[in-house]
């Protein structure tokens, strides 16, 4: 096979791989009890990560400090 047709085919197997992995991911929606486990899951692999690197979607930004403006009085 020349290399054309080779990523012809190719491409093919990632779309159909593609297309059977989105159907597999409604079918886990679907299932309220796997869903539940899975979100469970979840939550105890985050806090692993969290021990081992800190908070990963929360960010703090410094305050900017504010200027307090001096009342000026005019003289005559």
């Amino acid at each position: 096979m020349n290399m054309k047709m080779d990523k012809k085919m190719e491409r093919k197997w990632e779309v159909e791989s593609a297309m059977s992995t989105l159907q597999r991911a409604e079918e886990i929606k679907k299932n309220a009890a796997l869903m539940r486990d899975v979100r469970k899951e979840a939550k105890t692999q985050a806090a692993q990560l969290m021990k081992l690197g800190g908070a990963v979607t929360k960010t703090t930004t410094p305050r900017k400090k504010t200027v307090v403006k001096r009342r000026t009085i005019k003289r005559r």
